[in-house]
């Protein structure tokens, strides 16, 4: 592996770069008979999870099934993170939002691979984003080595400049290149999902349903907990999004303090909770099971 110095690649990141001044963050992705081109140019930016994401556009003829297929997913996983399309029919045009693997992501070209199935990749800096969390989180790349290869003096970021990071095959990605296919948090998930279920052999389960509080500018780095007054304490409740079909399992931490929260509010979510569940505003339906 070394770093890319032919003339082809170079030439390559040149039109790129060039294309990008005048071009929006979705690219056209490829056409009616391929999903990915040499025409393309893959444009990632971050959720709150730290999953690189990219927008696929569809073309003519392209379906969601072989597109899931394309980029190593099944259907239900590209549902999770697109829980419109679920709705309807795709549509040319379409945008559809599919996580990329750090695996995906060439930093480096080696010698023995055609250059002609390598389309670059860049990053899209938001809002919080450094240097050292681009290269180093993100991406796993030495800070000098992301300076040098963006012609950056300083580690000065600003939201929505582009980033060159490596490059992508055409051809899509394995499956196996995905450790944790449905989020970095699935398998947490998982393994609270089985403390409940373990816990329903000696408790006996109650059903609910009401609204969902949380706090979007909370303490980003909290676990999987909630606030409810009838749970057990420090039992697992689950909690359903009927909009977004997804279920969390949180730890019951206390309970939901009357002074601060209305009668209409049943749980109280940690944000890391809330964003699995597919929040977006601070109050949202729910429906609930849990344990005493």
């Amino acid at each position: 592996m070394y770093s890319i110095e032919g003339t082809m690649f170079k030439l390559i990141l040149k039109i790129a770069t060039s294309l990008l001044i005048t071009s929006s963050c979705y690219a056209m992705t490829g056409d009616s008979l391929n999903y990915l081109t040499t025409n393309d140019t893959i444009f990632l930016h971050s959720n709150f999870f730290k999953e690189k994401i990219f927008i696929h556009e569809m073309e003519v003829n392209q379906t969601l099934f072989s597109l899931a297929r394309f980029y190593g997913l099944t259907v239900e996983q590209l549902y999770y993170y697109n829980n419109n399309l679920r709705a309807g029919n795709i549509d040319p045009g379409s945008k559809v939002r599919v996580p990329i693997p750090n695996r995906a992501i060439h930093r480096y070209i080696a010698r023995n691979v055609n250059p002609r199935e390598f389309i670059p990749v860049y990053y899209i800096a938001k809002k919080g984003d450094t240097m050292f969390r681009i290269a180093k989180v993100l991406f796993r790349m030495e800070i000098e080595e992301m300076m040098a290869r963006n012609g950056l003096e300083t580690t000065t970021i600003h939201v929505g400049q582009l980033l060159h990071v490596g490059w992508m095959n055409i051809n899509g990605i394995p499956p196996d290149y995905r450790f944790v296919p449905q989020g970095p948090l699935y398998k947490k998930n998982r393994a609270m999902r089985s403390v409940f279920e373990k816990e329903a052999q000696y408790k006996s389960q109650h059903q609910g349903q009401g609204v969902a509080a949380w706090k979007p500018d909370g303490d980003k780095n909290s676990d999987f907990y909630a606030l409810h007054n009838n749970a057990a304490l420090n039992s697992t409740i689950a909690i359903t999004n009927p909009m977004s079909r997804r279920t969390c399992y949180a730890k019951v931490i206390g309970r939901i303090p009357i002074t601060t929260y209305d009668p209409k509010v049943k749980v109280v979510l940690s944000p890391l909770a809330a964003k699995f569940l597919g929040a977006k505003d601070p109050r949202f339906f729910v429906k609930l099971r849990y344990l005493r």
